[in-house]
């Protein structure tokens, strides 16, 4: 571990951190990020905390968000950096600050819980273990009566901007296979899906979400014009029997041969009737289970396509007269 009052010449920390110095200069020249000191002949001498900055960078950049972007989060952070009791755990910590917040009806003081929260971990990271938590203990607070419903709908705005701008740095390939997220007609929690779209960034596809609220008609709309590989749709809480089953037909008909898939706390309850039209129903299963599972219905709904285009092109061809043209 580095100590913040010694000094290190590039080719040391470039050993230390892992990082090449041709890229460390890039980052300095580019971004201002690290800023060594300088000796009289112009070397560069790297301090602790210089070294602690580029660690973080190679995390954020390793975790997909663009060098740019992790550099501007590395520099608020350090410009807004208070101590901390070293031994709590930060998540944790984190945590209670953001409820501290929406408890006290603070929205300058959650905005603020929220930016640094964003720099504790790859994305997928604190969604987990700092969003989702956060926004289950509101919701059952609200449900309790503990707060009200500005507090809620604060609360909710703040952390789901921050969900998006987080899945807005991820990088992805520009020839990724696109994925189209949603939630149910009915349903008004859209939180949820960014956990879901984080895991898809992560396996180096690109989510498009359509957020909460989100109607067959517009499913169909986007499956026309997107042509996703797979659509994947949110359920926190289940509709009515008639109407799920209404719902549900009507999502198969939007994807035709797509795949689609829905999950949720709300979805186990409506399982048979999601099956029955066609869709499937996931629930606790492990991320390396969830990710299996869908890539393989992913290439089956591809070979099956495949499969109809051939099929197609050899009936045409089987009843081509070349003598008539016909």
């Amino acid at each position: 571990m580095s100590n913040k009052n010694s000094k290190y010449r590039i080719q040391a920390v470039a050993e230390m951190t892992g990082i090449p110095a041709a890229t460390l200069r890039a980052w300095e020249r580019r971004y201002g990020v690290p800023s060594p000191m300088r000796t009289d002949s112009s070397y560069r001498l790297y301090s602790g905390v210089d070294i602690e900055v580029i660690r973080k960078l190679r995390e954020l950049t390793e975790s997909g968000m663009a060098p740019a972007e992790a550099a501007r989060v590395v520099k608020e952070q350090h410009e807004s950096e208070v101590p901390v009791d070293s031994g709590a755990d930060p998540f944790e910590r984190a945590q209670e600050t953001i409820l501290d917040a929406v408890e006290r009806f603070d929205p300058t003081a959650l905005e603020v819980a929220v930016r640094r929260m964003m720099f504790l971990g790859s994305a997928p990271m604190v969604f987990d273990r700092v969003l989702a938590p956060c926004m289950h203990t509101i919701g059952h607070r609200w449900h309790a009566g503990e707060i009200s419903v500005g507090q809620e709908h604060m609360a909710s705005e703040i952390l789901g901007s921050a969900a998006r701008d987080m899945l807005r740095l991820f990088q992805h390939d520009e020839d990724a296979s696109l994925v189209l997220l949603a939630c149910f007609a009915d349903e008004e929690h859209a939180l949820p899906i960014y956990g879901v779209a984080f895991r898809f960034a992560q396996w180096g596809y690109h989510p498009v979400i359509l957020g909460a609220r989100t109607p067959p008609g517009a499913i169909r709309h986007a499956v026309e014009r997107l042509e996703p590989a797979v659509v994947g749709l949110s359920l926190t809480i289940s509709p009515p029997a008639h109407r799920a089953r209404e719902l549900c037909e009507e999502y198969a008909a939007a994807c035709g041969s797509l795949p689609w898939v829905v999950g949720g706390r709300g979805a186990g309850e409506l399982t048979n009737v999601i099956e029955d039209c066609g869709g499937v129903c996931f629930g606790a299963e492990s991320v390396a289970t969830l990710r299996a599972r869908i890539e393989g219905l992913i290439a089956k709904a591809r070979r099956e396509r495949a499969q109809a285009a051939e099929h197609a092109t050899s009936g045409s061809s089987e009843g081509y007269d070349a003598d008539t043209g016909e």
